[in-house]
């Protein structure tokens, strides 16, 4: 009988564990009368999707999180079940002021984890915990985990597309996916 090995896993909150986008976009036909589709956010910095100022776009995603918004599919059932043998950090480049509205998201939801780290766009990386895996939707954030995290893994979106010539990452669709990749290296 193999021994599972307990691993410490970062996880990404907007993108993996909350579908932030399925919220914007109703948002953005609301506020903007533009009709999009995920499709269209081809970057994540949403502020050059929509043209508009930096600004202009933390204020949109500052309205977006104070709307309710649906996990992604899988994620709630997939935690819980990763926390069963596994450390779960969530990492989080929200603005401080949506700590309160996260929190409370993620209580109603009844989403386990370990920790929760709360740090700007680009420094997820610098997040304390020494990880063996580490799962967001921004490729930059992914990648800028190279030398603090073993396994690099990037939740399929429209706006983290890459050739990863180098094998840098593993690319995962669904919650599935990230319970097998994770219970596969458990038991390595």
């Amino acid at each position: 009988m193999t021994t599972k090995k307990r691993l410490r896993i970062g996880i990404d909150m907007d993108g993996v564990v909350s579908d932030f986008v399925g919220t914007f976009i109703p948002l953005v036909k609301e506020k903007y009368g533009i009709d999009m589709k995920r499709d269209d956010i081809y970057v994540h910095d949403l502020f050059l999707v929509l043209g508009i100022t930096e600004e202009e776009a933390g204020e949109l995603i500052v309205e977006t999180l104070s709307h309710p918004i649906d996990p992604m599919p899988g994620a709630v059932e997939g935690l819980k079940r990763l926390y069963e043998n596994h450390d779960l950090h969530l990492i989080t480049a929200r603005p401080r002021s949506t700590m309160s509205i996260t929190k409370a998201w993620l209580s109603s939801h009844d989403i386990p984890y370990h920790s929760l780290a709360w740090l700007t766009e680009g420094n997820k990386h610098l997040a304390e915990e020494n990880l063996d895996v580490i799962i967001d939707d921004h490729l930059r954030e992914v990648l800028r985990f190279r030398d603090k995290a073993k396994h690099l893994v990037i939740f399929d979106h429209p706006w983290n597309q890459s050739k990863n010539l180098r094998g840098l990452f593993t690319r995962v669709r669904t919650w599935k996916e990230i319970e097998m990749f994770v219970n596969k290296l458990a038991e390595a």
